[in-house]
């Protein structure tokens, strides 16, 4: 990646190495297992019992359909 930028005759170029894909998978993963923790923290103190219920309810499902869906 490389940036540049000028300003009243001064300029400045930096470059850097992309990231390896496998450590931008992994932060990717490690930032939407935060933001699904979050949600269930949200769901648990706004709804109570019956909220998680639904909430793991429909994360099994997606889990399922998008497993399924990796295996054909």
């Amino acid at each position: 990646m490389k940036i540049h930028f000028k300003k009243d005759g001064t300029a400045f170029e930096y470059e850097t190495r992309q990231m390896p894909e496998h450590r931008f998978k992994a932060l990717c993963l490690l930032a939407a297992a935060v933001l699904y923790i979050g949600l269930v923290w949200v769901v648990a103190t706004l709804c109570g019992f019956w909220g998680m219920l639904w909430l793991f309810g429909f994360t099994a499902i997606v889990m399922i359909v998008f497993t399924v869906g990796n295996c054909v």
